[in-house]
């Protein structure tokens, strides 16, 4: 299965108390400011070695590199990114196009912390799994979500 995270509120916290964050470690903390959500890296490493290919689905302008090297440094290897430039030009012409649109990049899973996201996906046919910055059994509903055949938005 193809996996995508967002980045602002569900793997990076949009304030320091937003949710924990584990430290990085060095030399990583020299090039790479933003801590990950405590969990994220062990649950990403488990999805892999399960044979899913994660990617990144942000609305940010974050380079393609940048989200590559910071995750291959932190023991993750992405299949794909997609940033607010890729995801722009793979919509343009389209009317209404979503804030996301995870079937253009071939993906089938959508891990987001947003509602309207979740909206999105039942108006337009692709599956999110919506997980609250409070919840901290935020891994184990993904891992969960991965085994539910696609299709359908999760609420976690």
């Amino acid at each position: 299965m193809r996996i995508a995270f967002d980045m602002d509120g569900t793997l990076t916290p949009l304030g320091k108390a937003q949710f924990p964050s584990a430290v990085l470690r060095f030399p990583m903390n020299l090039f790479f400011r933003e801590p990950l959500r405590e969990g994220a890296i062990e649950l990403m490493r488990e999805l892999q070695a399960d044979g899913h290919e994660l990617w990144i689905y942000t609305s940010s302008l974050r380079s393609k590199a940048y989200l590559h090297l910071w995750l291959f440094f932190a023991g993750i290897r992405l299949g794909g990114v997609v940033n607010g430039v890729s995801h722009s030009s793979a919509l343009r012409g389209k009317p209404l196009a979503p804030s996301k649109f995870p079937p253009a990049f071939g993906i089938d899973l959508l891990v987001d912390d947003s509602e309207g996201v979740m909206l999105e996906g039942e108006m337009h046919g692709f599956c999110v799994l919506v997980v609250d910055s409070g919840d901290p059994h935020w891994a184990c509903k993904v891992k969960a979500a991965c085994q539910v055949p696609t299709g359908d938005s999760i609420k976690a």
